[in-house]
């Protein structure tokens, strides 16, 4: 293998430890606990602020930095209503595909590493019937309904015999869904009742 091919390799790490190190950053400065916070530090990325915005979303689906619905309202303030959407309907389909993938490849050790113990005995029935049909319904009623845990539900069905095509089927139809009820109750929350 060459020099060039061996740094390739590692680019994508290196992206992956700045992206870290820049949610670490914004850990200590607070921005996570407030969209407009999160908002004002984006918009200081200029012309960069989408990709830094996708990507705080594929990160957050894997590992949950922020209080639910933070960012993707931040992305309807930021960029506006539709385009906020978009963007974070990009970010976690990418977000939640990368997961599934992850859990296929690394298996039940990754799982356990995102998860408490006790989420992870929630889903351990689900994962050991490993039935298609019940991993299938249950990844519909988590898009459908507000709130429900639709990103561990994600990596639950990772573990299971469900097809690639099956989840993306699943995930590309009802994600628009999922993120635009939620977001515009978050953003009705955060407009009536500021925490």
């Amino acid at each position: 293998m060459t020099r060039l091919q061996k740094s390739l390799r590692l680019l994508p790490f290196l992206g992956l430890f700045i992206l870290f190190g820049l949610v670490l950053y914004g850990l200590h400065l607070g921005i996570f606990k407030s969209p407009v916070l999160l908002k004002n530090f984006i918009h200081q990325f200029g012309q960069w602020a989408i990709i830094v915005f996708i990507l705080l979303q594929i990160v957050q689906v894997i590992i949950p930095i922020l209080p639910g619905g933070i960012s993707s309202v931040a992305g309807m303030l930021m960029f506006g209503n539709i385009y906020g959407l978009l963007y974070s309907y990009i970010g976690l389909v990418i977000g939640e595909i990368l997961a599934f993938l992850l859990v296929r490849h690394y298996g039940k050790g990754f799982v356990k590493a995102i998860l408490t113990p006790k989420k992870y005995e929630e889903f351990t029935d689900l994962v050991n019937a490993n039935d298609d049909r019940k991993i299938q319904r249950l990844l519909i009623w988590t898009l459908l309904i507000p709130f429900a845990p639709d990103d561990i539900v994600c990596l639950v069905a990772g573990m299971t015999d469900i097809s690639l095509k099956k989840f993306l089927r699943i995930i590309l139809l009802l994600k628009p869904w999922s993120i635009g009820v939620y977001s515009y109750i978050m953003v009705y929350l955060f407009e009536h009742h500021p925490f």
